[in-house]
């Protein structure tokens, strides 16, 4: 182990020093090494793990390094020590914190999509503790609904942003109940692409935050009902006509439960969404008769909304 140890030592000299970019990069370069190496070996995890703790800040500066080599390297080496739970276990409460609020920070402000790709990678895969993540939520949560919805356009950003809404959601999910009506409208919205990817990892991650969103909280429904104006029934129309049909009842019936019992409160939206299953039970393909019936659940699961049976077009029940 003496080789293993001499080699932290030199890296822990090159990273923590202004040494120049040809030198750090190799540092960076050989510490990943050594930490897929050592995932296996616990003599070598605990060396990483005593060493992280002189390593962490300069690593978490280096995310911030305008060359983007360096950062990536950085970020990458970085979520290691984040995610395993030896090393973890030696990460100091202020370097923790510290740690938070850089990534925060770079997702928001980076230019460089590979750069803001792993910053919200390392807040998915991270393993910190539960109550530290607590006080950084809110910077959090905003950097990711930042990166869903990346300037730069990058699927492969909004990926992992909601790689990370499914991790938080897992780790504090009444903090994200409450605060559903920032981070579940990008998501939702995405049920309407015309990217098959994107209409996947939409659902996925609404399938995957199910208990936290459903029954929704008052103010995702009014969200809701503000997006669907506007937007989700023009969208559901423009996919019908484009013969997306199973796609476009798939989504009604997310709407249809993210709405829950604010429905009632509005009547004639509801009327107007009708018109979308009114469309697809009369369809011949029995794929979309069946995508039909399984949303039309989602009208029927909410116990508060009462439909008043006072008329019946093609299967359909009007609000009255």
């Amino acid at each position: 182990m003496s080789g293993f140890s001499d080699q932290l030592e030199e890296i822990k000299s090159l990273i923590s020093s202004a040494a120049t970019k040809a030198n750090k990069s190799f540092a960076y370069s050989i510490l990943l090494h050594l930490q897929q190496q050592s995932s296996d070996c616990d003599d070598s995890i605990q060396m990483l793990a005593r060493s992280c703790r002189s390593l962490i800040r300069p690593t978490v500066a280096d995310v911030r390094n305008n060359d983007e080599e360096i950062a990536t390297q950085a970020l990458k080496c970085l979520g290691f020590m984040i995610y395993h739970p030896s090393i973890v276990a030696e990460i100091a409460a202020d370097d923790v914190k510290f740690v938070l609020d850089s990534l925060a920070k770079l997702i928001t402000t980076t230019k460089m999509k590979s750069v803001c790709n792993l910053g919200v990678w390392c807040i998915s895969i991270q393993q910190l503790s539960t109550p530290l993540l607590a006080a950084h939520f809110h910077s959090l949560l905003l950097a990711i609904v930042h990166a869903i919805d990346n300037p730069i356009g990058s699927l492969s950003t909004t990926f992992e942003a909601i790689q990370a809404v499914m991790k938080l959601a897992t780790l504090l999910s009444e903090n994200m109940r409450e605060m559903s009506h920032i981070w579940a409208p990008p998501v939702y919205r995405r049920l309407l692409s015309s990217d098959k990817r994107e209409r996947d990892m939409s659902e996925s991650c609404l399938l995957n935050t199910r208990s936290t969103i459903l029954p929704p909280p008052l103010n995702l429904s009014k969200a809701v009902v503000k997006d669907l104006k506007p937007r989700l029934l023009t969208g559901m129309h423009h996919m019908l006509t484009n013969g997306m049909k199973v796609q476009t009842i798939q989504a009604w019936g997310w709407f249809i439960r993210l709405l829950g019992s604010h429905a009632l409160k509005n009547r004639q939206l509801i009327n107007q969404m009708l018109k979308i299953p009114e469309q697809t039970f009369s369809d011949h393909d029995s794929q979309v008769q069946i995508a039909s019936q399984v949303a039309w659940e989602g009208l029927i699961e909410n116990a508060e909304c009462r439909v008043h049976l006072g008329a019946v077009e093609k299967g359909i029940v009007w609000l009255s």
